[in-house]
């Protein structure tokens, strides 16, 4: 055995006697059974093995290596240790690989620090290098005495360089490459290793690492801005590829930034390629919770091919509430049958993550894919768990619609509570469900606020007259909505519908507006139109003489064609006829028809103001000498009285000149 190994052996051998890390393992090793300490002796062998193998890939021996140095604390590992260093430091030897194996170990165990040091490094400048660079890894007063010395001493540059490096990696402190500055660095930190010589070590490394991360966020800073700068300078064609790579940084800041910059993009309706969705697929399993709250909710504004897949496989382990609400909309945008259960297990969730789930289910839901019987019962269970004023309409709507007659009735209820809020939002929930209707209107009646709401659930589910009655009779927030939402209505009516429920509308130009409609469905020839829209052209026409548009209604009454058995509505058009063309001074048309006294004072009273007044007074008074009723002869006198302030000094009767009969 050459004598320097002879040394090692025997200082290992002392370590083992006195130092207290090995006693301990020994005393956990005597609690392992044989087969036990068997199998770990052969591990550390295998460990060992690998390391000397010079015929194995370098990486392999280093990993090995690194393994080696971690678990030589135990006895089996500082013997293979002690002596693959024994066998030489030749290029290829383990012994190489253990010492670049020890200077990338943060801590190296103390117990090896004796056989580093016997490493022989008197010939050869690169294993001096290599042993320095070890000893940086011990922190330990002798290995700091070892590094001054040889920075002191050694005649060759590269182990001086590492001797420097190896103790400003120890102690923290960013000395000069001067001996005499570590040495006095050295005489402050107490003669041996102890509290002293550690406090002062720790407070070395705390000032670097202080240093080290302002340095490191001035950098990350620069780094962003040039970032920022570059994106900037780039086409908008030419910058996907930027963002994409950006999100690949390891760097939180310069992902962070990534994210603005596309929410940007976005913002200005600009187009990113799909190379920016792929990339944003991959960081859904990023580690930071962060990160992929803001992945999730770019993968569903992107929509990339592989988002759909990606949400729902990151949703069944996802664990982070914030970043599952981020996941759960994504399910909004692509339900599917397979996504049902990761809903079920999140519903029962307090908000918003609960609300976000409850809202992907009634996505599911109205997309046909709430899947399975036993997901349903998990759901309505979460609902009825939840106090229904704090539901979010979707969660209401599932609540109605998954729930029995006794869920229903909890929320009609809630239609007449005090919060106006919950009153919409149970309002909005109910729409659908023709049990509620009844109760909606009601609520409506009472509370301007849900208009709207009953407006549509009539729409939806009584569009006949009598849904048209409820609706006209309803108070709307402000005219506006009203004629808004009649129009709306009739324009949904079937067309029989609308012509016996115009008479509902008590406002005439809402009434005009409603039945113009009919007009689109009248015979493209020009020819009058019968049955029911023949009847509907009629009360359109009744509506346009009321707005005085004469000439509008007798063009209407042109296109409606009447059957001789409906006697009713043949006097009805008449009438109407006869009122239009005394209001346009049509005086003998109108005299040639069969049409009753209301007709022509009707007539009159739009004819005021005219030149032709007069003229239909007098055909008027003479046609119904002595038939008027009472009622109508008040409504003539009343209107002569407007006709003498329509032409001041005449009365009604008197003629224009001396020669007229």
């Amino acid at each position: 055995m050459p004598p320097r190994h002879a040394i090692q052996t025997l200082l290992t051998a002392c370590w083992l006697a006195v130092a207290g890390v090995p006693t301990v393992c020994l005393a956990q090793e005597g609690e392992q059974t044989p087969q036990e300490q068997a199998q770990a002796v052969s591990g550390i062998q295998s460990l060992a093995d690998l390391v000397e193998d010079a015929k194995r890939p370098r990486p392999e021996r280093f990993d090995a290596a690194v393994k080696l140095v971690a678990a030589g604390g135990s006895r089996e590992a500082l013997l293979a240790i002690n002596a693959i260093l024994g066998r030489g430091t030749g290029d290829a030897s383990g012994a190489r690989v253990l010492l670049e194996a020890m200077a990338r170990t943060p801590v190296a165990p103390r117990e090896l620090w004796a056989s580093v040091s016997l490493v022989p490094v008197q010939d050869d400048p690169s294993v001096r290098a290599l042993v320095a660079s070890a000893a940086g890894s011990f922190r330990t007063r002798q290995a700091a005495e070892m590094l001054v010395g040889l920075l002191r001493d050694d005649p060759d540059t590269t182990v001086r360089k590492a001797a420097h490096a190896a103790l400003i990696r120890m102690s923290g402190r960013d000395l000069p490459s001067d001996a005499e500055a570590w040495e006095g660095w050295l005489s402050r930190q107490g003669t041996v290793d102890g509290v002293a010589w550690l406090g002062g070590l720790i407070e070395g490394l705390a000032s670097r690492a202080d240093e080290q991360e302002r340095r490191a966020q001035v950098a990350e800073a620069k780094l962003v801005e040039a970032y920022r700068r570059l994106h900037l300078a780039l086409a908008p064609e030419a910058r996907s590829g930027l963002l994409a790579s950006m999100l690949h940084e390891p760097i939180p800041a310069v992902r962070a930034l990534a994210f603005d910059l596309i929410d940007r993009e976005l913002a200005s309706s600009l187009e990113l390629g799909p190379e920016v969705g792929e990339a944003t697929v991959s960081l859904l399993g990023d580690p930071d919770p962060a990160i992929r709250r803001r992945a999730a909710a770019l993968v569903v504004r992107l929509a990339p091919e592989s988002g759909a897949g990606a949400i729902l496989e990151r949703l069944k382990v996802e664990r982070e509430p914030s970043v599952a609400a981020a996941l759960l909309r994504g399910v909004t945008r692509w339900p599917s049958e397979e996504a049902a259960r990761a809903v079920a297990r999140w519903a029962s969730a307090p908000p918003p993550v609960g609300d976000a789930a409850l809202e992907a289910a009634w996505s599911l839901s109205r997309a046909g894919a709430l899947g399975e019987t036993e997901v349903r019962a998990d759901l309505l269970r979460a609902l009825r768990d939840r106090e229904p004023k704090g539901l979010a309409p979707p969660a209401l709507r599932l609540l109605a619609q998954l729930g029995d007659d006794r869920d229903r009735d909890r929320l009609r209820d809630l239609l007449t509570g005090d919060d106006a809020d919950v009153r919409k939002r149970v309002g909005e929930a109910l729409s659908s469900d023709p049990g509620s209707l009844d109760a909606i209107v009601t609520a409506a009646g009472k509370d301007p606020a849900l208009y709207d709401t009953a407006r549509r659930a009539l729409t939806s589910q009584r569009p006949t007259v009598d849904g048209l009655r409820a609706l006209c009779e309803l108070t709307p927030p402000s005219p506006e909505t009203r004629q808004s939402a009649i129009l709306d209505f009739c324009s949904r009516l079937p067309l029989p519908e609308l012509i016996r429920g115009a008479p509902t509308i008590t406002d005439t130009m809402l009434r005009e507006q409603a039945l113009s409609r009919l007009e689109q469905n009248l015979p493209a020839d020009g020819s009058a139109a019968g049955g029911d829209l023949g009847e509907g052209m009629i009360r359109l026409a009744e509506a346009r003489l009321e707005l005085g548009r004469s000439t509008e209604a007798l063009a209407a009454l042109d296109r409606a064609q009447v059957e001789a058995e409906r006697a009713e509505l043949v006097r009805e058009a008449t009438n109407t006829r006869v009122s239009c063309l005394l209001a346009l001074g049509r005086v003998e048309e109108a005299s040639a028809l069969d049409a009753g006294a209301d007709a022509w004072l009707r007539g009159l009273e739009l004819a005021v103001g005219t030149p032709n007044a007069r003229w239909v007074h007098d055909e008027l008074t003479v046609r119904f000498a002595g038939a008027l009723t009472e009622a109508q002869s008040a409504r003539l006198a009343s209107l002569r009285t407007r006709l003498a302030k329509a032409e001041p000094g005449r009365s009604p009767g008197q003629p224009e000149t001396d020669d007229e009969p």
